[in-house]
């Protein structure tokens, strides 16, 4: 058969390859489609403090179990001051905050690709006493993807646009309230839900948690919360978190000695557990509440060792306005770092670097571990089967989630750190006080 005949289009041969390479052309688009799809599921934003949810958990896989100085660190970037509020990550574009010359507060946005600067925005400035680890940019900024808001120490709450990071609205809450008195500076991270905005203030003087249109910054309702805990008790530093209870949201918080539950349109309380004291004279609340699986689990004020934690099954509205925990553990709470629920699973890691894994339904211990030989004050965060634990000099061990201890992989940074990682798009963010790494 010669050449030309096989060009021809109505041979038979001819007719066949076309139809084949047609299939091929098919297969190939649903093949890049698939990938596509699974890739746009696979990725995620994270949004808050403690991911877009606050449970700390990405459901994100592949991520890199093993990084260095100079491995896996795509990225470094320096920032302007110090700050210890955590970044998050939404939409390629990661934001943090900052205190420049011990008084400037700033909101920055970078490029999660290359780290680069897409705008700093100087949005206030000022003082007020704190703990000498921190500073005014202690809270987490939170965003929607349309705005960024930022809280700062000196009661400043912003409202910028996530594009060019142009004000939109602003108040401050201690000059509208009252003025703050805390042992170590205010430093609660707001939480956004249906288009509110949360924030809690909880110190020795009128404590509340509020919720304001997060579009206008209006107040929609202010829940007093002077809950008569013993002296510093009354200081909380923790977050508030969302959770589902039978279809319904409830927002909820620790501090002040108590766990509540409020109705997030009204304010209205669903539920509450008191009597959450210790046998010190410190029992503020810094590390704050988790939600997940159906539990809610948080500590009671973990200061040398000496607080507890405790699993809660929340209830409906309506049901049960007052009733006791589940189950207490009192050699596993930690002072900073907020407990993770993981598979079935709560980790927690004290601020002298011994990790626990407790059973969530029952609080059973599965294993205690001296994880580290110097200081923790960052929260775990979890993916694809691993927990991710970091200190204060942002050297990180990720171990196995399960009921055996298993360290995976070590990695270290030696920089100082108070902040949470971040997970997107593959990406582990971690921010130090004067510097964000990218590893990928």
């Amino acid at each position: 058969m010669r050449f030309p005949d096989l060009i021809q289009l109505n041979h038979p041969v001819t007719t066949f390859c076309v139809i084949l390479f047609k299939i091929m052309k098919i297969i190939h688009s649903l093949i890049l489609t698939a990938l596509m799809v699974e890739g746009n599921l696979m990725a995620e934003n994270w949004s808050a403090f403690r991911g877009s949810d606050g449970t700390a958990v990405s459901h994100e896989i592949h991520l890199p179990l093993e990084w260095g100085k100079d491995d896996h660190v795509v990225w470094k970037v320096n920032l302007p001051g110090k700050g210890t509020s955590s970044p998050i990550i939404h939409q390629g574009r990661i934001f943090v905050t900052t205190q420049v010359d011990d008084k400037d507060l700033h909101v920055m946005a970078f490029g999660l690709k290359s780290g680069e600067l897409i705008w700093n925005q100087k949005v206030g400035s000022g003082r007020l006493p704190t703990h000498e680890l921190h500073n005014m940019s202690t809270p987490t900024p939170i965003t929607d993807g349309h705005h960024v808001w930022a809280f700062f120490g000196t009661g400043d709450l912003v409202c910028l646009t996530f594009e060019e990071g142009s004000e939109v609205w602003r108040r401050n809450l201690r000059k509208e309230y009252a003025n703050y008195n805390t042992n170590h500076g205010m430093g609660n991270s707001p939480l956004m839900y249906d288009g509110k905005l949360y924030v809690a203030c909880m110190h020795q003087g009128p404590s509340y948690l509020i919720a304001m249109d997060a579009t206008s910054g209006k107040t929609l309702w202010k829940k007093d919360r002077n809950l008569s805990a013993r002296g510093e008790g009354n200081d909380s530093y923790s977050t508030p978190v969302r959770v589902n209870v039978e279809g319904d949201a409830q927002i909820v918080l620790s501090g002040a000695e108590h766990l509540n539950a409020y109705n997030p349109d009204t304010g209205e309380e669903i539920w509450s557990i008191g009597g959450l004291e210790v046998p010190h004279p410190y029992g503020r609340t810094i590390s704050g509440p988790t939600a997940g699986e159906g539990k809610v689990v948080t500590v009671a004020s973990g200061f040398r060792n000496q607080g507890y934690v405790i699993g809660v099954t929340p209830v409906a509205e309506g049901k049960a306005p007052k009733f006791t925990q589940d189950w207490t553990q009192r050699r596993y709470a930690p002072d900073c770092p907020t407990p993770l629920i993981y598979k079935g699973k709560v980790y927690t890691i004290r601020d002298d670097g011994m990790a626990s894994c407790l059973d969530l339904e029952s609080g059973e211990s599965h294993w205690q571990e001296r994880l580290f030989a110097e200081n923790v004050k960052v929260s775990p965060v979890a993916a694809d089967g691993h927990v991710y634990f970091t200190t204060g000099r942002a050297n990180t061990k990720v171990v196995k989630a399960s009921t055996e201890f298993e360290v995976v992989a070590e990695n270290r940074l030696d920089d100082e750190t108070l902040a949470s990682p971040a997970i997107s798009e593959g990406n582990i963010v971690i921010r130090t006080f004067e510097h964000l790494y990218c590893i990928r």
